[in-house]
């Protein structure tokens, strides 16, 4: 029985869902990191660089 039924399923769509969500979920990144602010991404660019810990986003 469950072999009639994996056998029915049609992977294709898993798939597309999986290229429609990776793509979706890049284009949400990209517009979240070019809506920052100049100060903002110079904190974030300044984390490696510095010698304490220290959260961009407290300030």
């Amino acid at each position: 029985m469950i072999r009639d039924l994996v056998s029915y399923l049609d992977y294709s769509v898993c798939a597309e869902i999986a290229l429609a969500l990776f793509v979706g979920t890049f284009a949400m990144i990209t517009f979240a990191a070019l809506r920052l602010s100049k100060n903002a991404t110079d904190r974030f660019a300044s984390i490696p660089l510095s010698d304490q810990p220290q959260d961009p986003r407290s300030e």
